[in-house]
């Protein structure tokens, strides 16, 4: 017998075939429909005629996201080349097709598809959401409105949330490419460039929270600007989405408590960690599993002494995220720094948990790195340099995995292989167009080479490794700390001083790194017993965080870089400096240290030294 048509499931497929879309107002339209032949699918000379579907570049974008995740990189480059051919104003190709180029380093290739992208790609626009209501629905009489209600439960559902009461279109390109390419330029040390576009994306589209979150980290750890100048950013992002009616932003707050922790004042410090918790709390009630914002959590209460909190974030993590490495990595390290340390350290759980996490993630040179400083404090130097070396081959351009492994040949081995290895780092970090320094990439390795230097007494050499670093990054304060210690040690207290104040000019508004540079410079001119040239540079420290007062206010943020101009009375905190290993606790130059701060070598200003020195004034 003839079989019938099922009319209801044709119709649903013909939905999804020829472009089920709501409007708008909520009304079902078709953007393609064998209704009107007009719209319907045509085709000439075996060439499809109009726009595609959504759905299909939807469905190539989807596969080739699926396939980059799984390294297949050709097979994602050709899904994203056939969406880009069906659609050439849509923006995903290109910032898919971008990521493949960076992933193979072509990086030149990766910024012409970008802006190719931005040529050809339409901007969008973002919906505009009221208020919900929040009057109840009357409860029906009867059985039949029961059913009723129970048959729309969707519907209802549906309703239930802010009712959308318009669209409001990109004012310029489309956003998210100018967002990838700032934060291509950002790595390749544009940051002037990359700043720029940033601006671009958020005048775009004001409520593009990404934008914001890079121009905040941006300006806050590579332009060294205060924390006021981040926490603008923020709070623009937060106005902005409040205004659309659109969802909090957990990746906004994740970002805003972690600055606020690290940036915070230390005469503010409670507060600061009071803040900090409250957005992370914030971040964890839009997303309840967001594995960021308990990681940075977690991290933060080990380092305020709070282990049993840390352990319960990073437990709660790997309950629904069990091959996060970077939690793994995290709670490794809270492991191991549990105070008060007993003798005999639970070495094997820590070690589980650094298996784990390489197990979790084979390439994630950071975990080979802290894995390797974890096993030197454990005295097995030859499984460190093992770890530190398989950490340079999975990841050729991890610069603190370098730095780490040059500083263990500097304590363990001979000046010469540690020269072999920060001049091989060199080489595989350098960036396009970061001169003969290598770019920002670079500068730890050259102040690290220069300390190697100082300390075997070419003076010269050490000279040449710190001035490189500096002009890789002109606001690194590590070199400039190493090598004024280094000129202070040898009597030339007027280059030290010329160093320092080259420095100091480098910052344009007060920040914790400014505040470090000037801290070091007091302290090197009361160890000199120059008390009166002491004074006065507490006394110039102070009166420049005086007079910069300028407010930035997060109803008028600043688009400027100029502008930004901070007024922060910082001053430094011990637990800004995430000691990951200590190599040495013996006294070299001016009787500091040298530590690892977040993979990083600085001369650190010992503590008791500053407490003799306040007592002293």
């Amino acid at each position: 017998s003839q079989q019938s048509v099922d009319r209801t499931l044709t119709r649903l497929v013909q939905d999804r075939m020829y472009g089920l879309t709501r409007s708008p107002e909520g009304s079902i339209q078709y953007s393609t429909s064998l209704l009107d032949s007009s719209l319907a699918v045509q085709f000439r000379e075996g060439v499809r005629l109009g726009k595609a579907l959504n759905i299909n570049i939807d469905r190539l974008c989807h596969f080739a996201k699926k396939d980059v995740r799984h390294n297949k990189l050709e097979e994602a480059q050709e899904n994203y080349l056939k969406a880009q051919e069906l659609d050439p104003t849509d923006g995903r190709p290109y910032l898919g097709l971008s990521r493949i180029a960076q992933r193979r380093g072509d990086l030149k290739h990766a910024k012409g598809l970008l802006k190719e992208g931005i040529g050809k790609s339409s901007g969008g626009s973002v919906v505009v959401r009221g208020p919900s209501s929040t009057g109840k629905k009357k409860k029906g009489k009867g059985g039949n409105n029961d059913r009723r209600e129970k048959k729309n439960k969707d519907d209802d559902d549906m309703e239930e949330g802010p009712p959308t009461i318009g669209h409001i279109p990109d004012l310029g390109p489309n956003p998210f490419l100018l967002q990838a390419l700032g934060t291509l330029e950002q790595k390749l040390g544009n940051l002037a460039t990359a700043e720029e576009l940033y601006l671009q994306a958020i005048r775009s589209r004001p409520s593009h929270a990404a934008a914001w979150v890079s121009l905040a980290q941006l300006r806050t750890k590579k332009l060294r600007q205060g924390a006021k100048a981040g926490r603008a950013c923020y709070q623009s992002a937060e106005r902005e989405l409040m205004r659309i009616g659109a969802k909090p932003s957990s990746f906004v707050y994740t970002a805003w408590a972690s600055m606020e922790y690290k940036k915070g004042g230390r005469e503010d410090d409670a507060k600061s960690l009071r803040k900090a918790r409250e957005l992370y709390q914030k971040a964890l009630n839009v997303d309840p599993r967001c594995s960021v914002a308990f990681l940075g959590l977690g991290v933060m209460e080990s380092e305020c002494g709070n282990y049993d909190l840390a352990q319960e974030c990073f437990e709660e993590v790997l309950t629904f995220d069990q091959r996060n490495s970077r939690v793994l990595q995290a709670y490794a390290i809270m492991e191991s720094r549990r105070e008060p340390r007993v003798e005999e350290v639970d070495s094997r759980r820590v070690l589980d948990l650094f298996e784990r996490a390489l197990k979790a993630n084979p390439r994630d040179a950071g975990v080979y790195q802290a894995y390797a400083l974890f096993v030197v404090e454990l005295g097995d130097i030859d499984s460190a340099r093992s770890l530190l070396r398989k950490g340079t081959s999975v990841d050729k351009r991890h610069a603190p995995v370098w730095q780490a492994w040059g500083v263990l040949e500097t304590r363990y081995s001979t000046a010469k292989l540690a020269r072999d290895v920060f001049q091989q780092g060199i080489w595989a970090c350098a960036q396009p167009g970061g001169g003969q320094s290598g770019g920002r990439r670079c500068a730890r390795l050259w102040q690290a080479w220069g300390v190697l230097e100082a300390r075997e007494g070419d003076h010269a050499a050490a000279r040449r490794c710190f001035s490189r670093a500096l002009d890789a990054d002109n606001r690194n304060v590590a070199s400039l700390t190493a090598w004024t210690l280094m000129e202070a040690e040898l009597g030339n207290f007027a280059d030290a001083r010329s160093i320092f104040e080259r420095g100091l000019r480098m910052f344009r508004g007060q920040s914790a790194d400014k505040t470090a540079l000037w801290r070091a410079y007091e302290v090197m001119e009361e160890r000199a017993g120059n008390t009166m040239e002491a004074q006065r540079v507490f006394q110039r420290s102070m009166g420049e965080a005086m007079a910069d007062s300028d407010e930035i206010t997060p109803e008028n943020p600043s688009t400027e870089a100029e502008d930004l101009l901070t007024a922060s009375k910082l001053k430094l905190s011990k637990k800004r400096e995430v000691e990951v290993s200590r190599w040495d606790t013996g006294s070299n130059e001016l009787d500091s240290e040298v530590w690892m701060n977040n993979g990083s070598i600085e001369g650190k200003v010992p503590a008791s030294t500053m407490k003799k020195l306040k007592n002293r004034r």
